[in-house]
């Protein structure tokens, strides 16, 4: 009997354990088995760089993102001297990522009811955490990692608003979210103001103060001036009226929420000056560093403010989460007119297979870790159901750390669904992530129901409950790592600085060492209308001036791009990486920067959709880590050739034969070491003289590296062309590639 004991008290903690090693697992080959295009990591990097070189970022560089955030990635990278590298960049983000499910997870320990379940209830959180928050593994660096951390913060510091630490903790939330302010202001202002009205429904009841109590309802307002240029369309009046009402329901429940100790005046009073002395201490350091106040103001408040008028797009509302909505207000209605029969009938009957459900839905669309489609549906329908949370179990009464705990965090969710406007991208899951964590909650309060029945059979069907959600979460997870384990290890290495540690698919590896290697071989730096700011780390090249491009060109004014076309103009050998656009056309004719790489620069080299490009009077180009169509006569009498450009990176070996194949079928195309005279080929230099043939002995890559013209030549082209995806591949003794070049179409190479 000891032992079953024992194994009992064991089993939570061996599967926060497993939870947290298959964690590492998935975070770590998720975050580097991928690289998006549209690149905000390398974004972000070289803003912190123009930081760090000291440039005054607001005034010279322009950024829509607060100081705060530069501040702790000046301490990173600054102070402590991390190298600012994609490595460093994303090891950094699985850290704010692990650590804000952590701290979610601590909230929900501190704040479950019955001791003997924490450890499952927190094993669930930190699973659903990991899988939500696994969209930060796809914008490394981004602030949004560092305003969730916050959030997370904040949500375990509202678990210590209790008798004896009530002043502190004021104070650090008001610090927090003025930090979070400073990140980003959509994400700040909402979390402000959702604190702010939770300390005040739990502060004093009677005298002045009512008139407090009553006056913070006007939060409710805050989706109306939000989405106010856009509620005349349907998408955006159903969003306002579904964050509407679960604001509403959330105030009217914390309004009448039961509390032994309430906050005093002083208490709330400190919310404020927290939230002041954050914000000079971090205005200060920017002065220090030569931002101005006019330019800090503008850059950091009023651009952003400017930023749905530039991008974004319709939130999509699940056809029902406005009836979920209203359904769930007639229910609090029910609940609040109704006499103290009718409320313990709801208690008892009602709430909790509302509570239920609620929870299995916010449990399940954490695990389900979507893109493509994101969980928007979480996002509609989530805010309806929160104030279940503020609702204690049929004959249970909390203790003040989970009344005010509850209540912060209902206000707090509540508004932060509001962030997924107008970008409802990756915003969508970090503005419902503390939804996910009431779910739990709600969770919580339907197995302590069903334990404190006072019948064993219900008591046994509760404990079997926290095992079954655990066991469902934990297979959840060991799902996603399977998958991401088994991506990364089937990735390619690419062999850039500081990024030694990305593996990417075969394709994705080619385009991107294909760009370094022209950038490195043929450059002085490098410009890209769609950003593609990481391949500045990755080939040691400084942008030409302190304007970083971004997701789109409206952010970036008209006399900011003459700055920029002055500050290109100084680099003869400049390389442009062109692109038609990743979420809407390129503005061609109506922005001055783009007309200059248009007029000023021509095509070289396509590989997919990316272009490259060089200036009109740049004499000779040749592109580099790839193999390019050359002309029949060159290296002998072939009806096809192929030219060689060799990458100017290191590449140690003996070459013992080369072979053409399609890697999109991985199938063998041609190869200097084959007797099947339908796939032979040779190696031939600018000279005419065979270097590899069939029978030639091997060379080392070094000796290919002094050699001038290398082309491979096709006795028999074969019939069926090179294939979907061609590419040349160096190979050793043993068989085994040292190199793949990618087989491009060069367009035009001489002076025009």
């Amino acid at each position: 009997m000891g032992t079953v004991t024992r194994l009992e008290g064991r089993a939570p903690v061996l599967a926060l354990v497993a939870a947290t090693a298959a964690a590492l697992a998935y975070a770590y080959t998720f975050t580097f088995s991928q690289f998006v295009p549209y690149d905000d990591e390398g974004y972000f990097t070289v803003t912190v760089q123009h930081l760090l070189d000291g440039h005054r970022l607001y005034d010279d560089v322009p950024v829509p993102y607060g100081p705060f955030f530069y501040l702790s990635r000046w301490l990173i990278y600054g102070a402590l001297r991390v190298p600012l590298v994609t490595d460093a960049v994303r090891l950094i983000t699985i850290g704010h990522w692990l650590l804000c499910a952590a701290l979610l997870a601590a909230v929900t320990y501190r704040l479950s009811h019955r001791r003997d379940g924490r450890l499952w209830l927190t094993t669930i959180t930190f699973v659903a955490m990991v899988l939500q928050l696994s969209t930060a593994a796809r914008e490394p660096g981004h602030p949004q990692e560092l305003a969730a951390l916050l959030i997370g913060v904040v949500c375990l510091l509202a678990t210590f608003v209790a008798p004896g630490q009530r002043s502190l903790a004021c104070g650090l939330l008001g610090a927090a979210a003025g930090a979070s302010l400073l990140v980003k202001i959509n994400v700040g202002v909402f979390l402000a103001a959702g604190m702010g009205v939770a300390l005040v429904l739990l502060g004093p009841t009677g005298g002045w103060w009512r008139l407090v109590r009553r006056g913070s309802i006007v939060v409710i307002a805050l989706p109306f001036a939000l989405l106010r240029r856009d509620v005349g369309q349907l998408w955006a009046a159903e969003f306002c009226a579904v964050t509407t009402v679960g604001i509403a329901l959330a105030w009217i429940v914390a309004y009448r929420i039961e509390l032994d100790v309430r906050c005093t005046p002083r208490d709330v009073f400190l919310y404020p000056v927290g939230m002041l002395c954050a914000t000079v201490v971090t205005v200060g350091f920017m002065m220090l560093r030569g931002t101005s106040l006019a330019g800090l103001w503008s850059g950091a408040v009023l651009q952003p403010v400017q930023f749905p008028l530039q991008f974004g797009w319709p939130v999509r509302i699940g056809g029902y989460a406005v009836l979920c909505g209203a359904m769930s207000a007639a229910l609090l209605l029910l609940y609040e007119t109704g006499g103290e029969r009718t409320r313990a009938r709801l208690v008892s009957r009602v709430l909790p297979p509302c509570k239920l459900g609620a929870a299995g839905f916010a449990i399940g669309e954490a695990l389900t870790e979507r893109w493509g489609r994101t969980p928007e549906t979480l996002l509609t329908y989530g805010p309806a159901f929160l104030w279940l949370a503020l609702v204690p179990p049929i004959g249970v009464r909390w203790s003040p750390r989970e009344a005010f705990g509850r209540t912060l965090l209902c206000l707090i969710a509540a508004p932060q669904v509001l962030i997924a406007y107008p970008v409802p991208g990756s915003q969508v899951l970090f503005g419902t992530m503390v939804i996910v964590v009431i779910g739990v909650l709600l969770l919580s309060d339907v197995l302590v129901a069903l334990e404190s029945a006072g019948s064993p059979q219900w008591v046994r069907i509760g404990r079997l409950g926290y095992v079954a959600s655990v066991a469902a979460v934990l297979a959840a997870l060991g799902f996603h790592a399977s998958g991401s384990v088994a991506a990364y290890a089937y990735g390619r290495p690419l062999d850039v600085d500081g990024g030694r540690l990305l593996r990417l698919p075969l394709q994705d590896t080619l385009l991107y060492q294909w760009l370094v290697d022209n950038v490195e071989a043929s450059s002085d730096t490098f410009v890209s209308p769609i950003g593609l700011n990481s391949l500045y780390s990755w080939t040691h090249r400084k942008p030409a001036g302190p304007v970083v491009i971004g997701n789109s060109w409206k952010a970036i004014s008209a006399s900011q791009q003459q700055v920029m076309v002055g500050a290109h103009q100084a680099y003869p050998n400049l390389v442009v990486i062109d692109h038609p656009g990743f979420f809407e056309p390129m503005p061609r004719d109506s922005a001055p920067f783009l007309i200059y790489i248009d007029q000023q620069f021509r095509p070289v080299a396509r590989f997919g959709p990316y272009l490259l490009k060089i200036r009109n009077d740049r004499k000779e180009f040749a592109p580099s880590g790839c193999a390019y169509p050359g002309s029949a006569e060159a290296g002998g009498s072939a009806a096809l050739v192929l030219r060689l450009g060799l990458p100017p990176r290191a590449i140690a070996g003996r070459v013992a034969s080369v072979t053409v194949v399609d890697l999109y079928r991985d199938g063998l195309i041609a190869d200097t070491a084959s007797g099947d005279a339908r796939l032979q080929a040779s190696l031939h230099n600018g000279a005419g003289q065979t270097l590899l043939a069939r029978g030639a002995a091997a060379v080392d890559m070094d000796v290919l590296r002094r050699q001038e013209g290398l082309v491979l030549t096709f006795p028999n082209p074969p019939a069926g062309g090179l294939g979907a995806l061609p590419a040349v591949c160096l190979m050793d003794g043993d068989r085994r590639r040292l190199l793949t070049l990618p087989v491009v179409p060069a367009i035009a190479l001489g002076a025009r």
